[in-house]
Formats: structure tokens, sequence, C-alpha cells
């Protein structure tokens, strides 16, 4: 009798922090192992049981909903899997299994464009390098947020082999075995000066930003080509890298051509902290005369009270709203270790929601929220209202800043930075100066342990212990 036994990998995906469910299949003297690209993290899997478990939450936002139908959309697929492979195996003939069938079994379930003919030679002859990149986001499941920021690399190499066959080699073309530490090195150099290459060769760009090679099945508007920063090039340059260990991990390409590529750091300046007195005068400030104002500083002000990203804020609802505090799972953890964030609401931001308890929401909703828990407008209109709220208020603080291009520091206004994330840092930075316990307030803020961003933070904390200091000269 066949036996089929599930279990969790040893080992942990980086960018997501969960373990891939392997499957192995035992009959006689058969026995063969395959991965099935099925990924969960510990805290849903049951060894006992070798099956994902699917919580049973009491309380059910849209977070927790998010989860339970991706776990679920999980659990359909490996039922598939294992169902295809005991019907499979019954009318296989036993006598002359191959010694990769299970895996070919699995992987032409999983990725049936790839495998319809000989794995090798689609390869070869009928898969493009943009071929693989789409297969490589079909196959990830990222945020909505890190797919966009993968759709600018991949149009920006599209935009590249355009440009190198018409200025270099015309039978130039990406190939995932025949990159190369310069191919790699070159594109970034292109990618740092594409904005000059536009406006030397405007004729050229038409074409180039609007005709992308086929297998970009994005759709996108046409972009308008600026100088890129450094902390863009080196975001871009860890994803394309991404990419390339996917592809060695899955066995797609043997080929290493970051190997001897330097990666820096991002770079940052300290963060901006909105201070209490600053955020008070916000909140005080009369604003009836500009209802639409009114209406954004109060989501602002709100956001400053419970410290999520905008795009958590984005999909609030009522059903947040448990016991007197907010609780979301912020959608960054969503993919490592789901922790619920749990944030008292203190009596500005009760009464905020008091305000717009009975207020029409419907010329807010959204494709992502039906029923928002405020009249928050889109992310960018909301940025721009937040700078016109913050110069309508007099908060022209002068603030340093690293230009995001040239990394040199410069003075400006607050009402000039000033963005829906520094609500988030007035949250975190303000409760730092009071109490420097990182958990007690990641917790809240729903920072990942480890934060880069978070420790940002910590030069708040120095300058309280000099400050305490000081006290005894």
């Amino acid at each position: 009798m066949a036996t089929i036994v599930l279990s969790l990998s040893a080992k942990t995906d980086k960018a997501t922090s969960q373990h891939e469910v392997l499957i192995r299949f035992f009959h006689g003297r058969i026995n063969q192992r395959a991965k099935t690209n099925i990924f969960v993290h510990p805290d849903y899997w049951s060894d006992e049981q070798q099956t994902i478990v699917i919580p049973n939450w009491r309380l059910l936002n849209d977070e927790k909903k998010q989860i339970k139908d991706e776990l679920q959309l999980k659990t359909d697929r490996l039922n598939q899997i294992v169902s295809l492979v005991q019907s499979s195996f019954q009318a296989a003939d036993k006598n002359n299994l191959a010694k990769d069938w299970l895996k070919s079994l699995i992987n032409g379930f999983n990725f049936p464009e790839a495998t319809a003919t000989d794995e090798a030679q689609s390869k070869q002859h009928n898969h493009s390098f943009f071929d693989w990149f789409e297969l490589f986001l079909k196959t990830k499941d990222y945020p909505e947020s890190s797919t966009k920021s993968f759709r600018v690399l991949e149009r920006a190499l599209g935009r590249y082999q355009g440009f190198v066959r018409a200025k270099r080699d015309k039978s130039f073309t990406l190939d995932i075995d025949t990159i190369t530490r310069d191919t790699v090195n070159d594109f970034f150099d292109y990618f740092k000066n594409e904005f000059k290459y536009v406006e030397k060769y405007p004729k050229l760009y038409m074409g180039l930003l609007c005709d992308y090679p086929t297998e970009i099945t994005t759709k996108h508007k046409t972009p308008k080509i600026t100088e890129r920063g450094h902390n863009h090039i080196v975001n871009l340059k860890k994803k394309f890298k991404r990419f390339f260990l996917w592809l060695n991990k899955e066995g797609y390409s043997s080929n290493h051509p970051f190997d001897g590529v330097e990666i820096k750091s991002e770079k940052y300046g300290d963060p901006i902290i909105l201070s209490l007195d600053e955020r008070n005068k916000i909140a005080d400030f009369d604003l009836s005369a500009t209802p639409h104002l009114e209406r954004q500083r109060d989501v602002f002000v709100f956001q400053c009270l419970i410290g999520c990203r905008v795009s958590d804020l984005l999909k609030m609802t009522p059903d947040n709203v448990v016991d007197g505090q907010v609780q979301y799972i912020p959608r960054k953890t969503i993919d490592n270790k789901a922790v619920t964030a749990e944030i008292p609401l203190n009596k500005r931001a009760l009464a905020i929601l008091s305000k717009y308890k009975d207020f029409d929401m419907s010329p807010y909703r959204s494709k992502v929220n039906s029923r928002p828990l405020l009249p928050f407008i889109s992310a960018q209109k909301y940025n721009e209202a937040i700078k016109e709220i913050f110069k309508v208020c007099g908060i022209n603080r002068l603030v340093t800043v690293l230009n995001p291009i040239s990394g040199e520091q410069e003075n400006k206004p607050m009402y000039e930075v000033a963005s829906s994330h520094m609500a988030r840092r007035c949250f975190v930075g303000n409760l730092y100066n009071q109490i420097q316990d990182p958990n007690l307030i990641s917790s809240m803020s729903g920072h990942v342990e480890g934060s880069r961003e978070f420790a940002r933070y910590r030069k708040i904390e120095r300058d309280a212990k000099k400050k305490a200091v000081d006290l005894i000269n």
C-alpha cells in the first residue's frame, strides 16, 4: 500500500520566514521525495496531522480573514497534489516508474507552462528571461508594494534590453544562464543614468516606454523616467539578486551572476519626529473653512495616535475597534509570524471616532475597503493634504533631511517633507522618548523583531540618557 508523508522543510525562506511543505512517497522499494512549492509558517502547521492548521479565531477582522483565506487556498492546493499523486500512481506502470516521477508530476501541476514539453528544451528554446521573471512573481506571494517594486525592476530590464539592442548589439538578449556579473553592473549603471538617455534619445524611448517585451504581462502607465537615488538602486539590486536565488533554489539555473557584485546598505537620516506640541497644534487648529482638509487632518491625528502604516489604516473598518482599542495584523507581518497589534485608544482618538460615527463614508469606499473606519482618501492625495495641512497650521520648523538623489544633507521646512509616515514616527518617537521599551512599543506599532527601521529611534534613547546624566552635573 502506498504511503504519503507531508512535512515542513527545515530551511526557512528568507523573504517570508515560511517553510516549504515537502512530500515523500513510499511503496515497496519506491521512495521518492519532492517539493510542493507551498510555503507555510510553522505556527500554521501540524506535524502530527501532517496538514495546514487554519486558526479558529473568535474575532475575525479583515486581516485575519485574509490569513484564513490564504491558508485555505494552500490547504486546497495541497489536497489536490496528494490526490494527483494517488491517482497518477494507480495508473502508472509500477515496475518502470521514473526516478524523478514524483518531482516531475508536482512540477507539472505547479508550472504547467514550464513542463508542457521537456523541461530542459523548454528552458533553452521556449522560455525567455521575462517568462522566468513572470513565473517568479506568479509563484511568490509578495505584498502588493513589493510586487510593484519587482515590476519596476522587470520593466527597467526590458528597457535595458531594448536600449542595448538599439545602441550596441542588435542580437543582445537577457538570458538567465548567460547573464554575468558584468551584465548586472552594466544594467545598474544604465539604470542610474537612464534619465540622461531619455533626454538624449527621445525618439528611441517613445518606443521603449510603451513596447515592452510581450512576456511582461502587467498593465502600467507610461512612466516618467527621473534620476534615481542610492536607496532605490540598492533596493532593486537586492530584488534582482532574490530572483536569481529563486532560480538557483528551484534548479532552473546554476548561474550566479551576483557573485562579486557589491550591494551597499541603504542610507537614512535620523527620523524626523513630530513633537506632541506640534501634533496638538495641528489637532486643535480651526480648519472648518476647509472641510476636506479638516477630515484628512483628523485622519492624520488618529494615525499619530495608533502608529499604523498608511496601508493598514486604509483597510481598517469599525470591526477593528474592540473594547476601546484598535486591533489589526500589520500587513508586513502577515507573511512572517502574524501578530495582532493592539493599541488602546486615548480620549483624543475616541473623540475622532465619535465625530465620524454617523458620517457618510460612501464617497470614501475603495477596492480594498467598502466600510472604512475614517474618511480616508487615496494614499497619494492623503500625503498631498498632509503637506497642505502642515503649511496652513504653521508647522514650518526647519529639519535636516538626506537628499534622496545626492545623499547630501539639506534643510527644509517641515511642511515640505511631511507625509503619512510622519504620523507613525510621531507615535513611535514620542513613546520612545517616554519609555525606552522596544518590545512594548513594537507590540503596538507592528515593527517586527530586529527591525532596522525601529533601530533608528535609538538616537532618542541616547538623547534621553544624556539629559538624565546632565541632571547630576
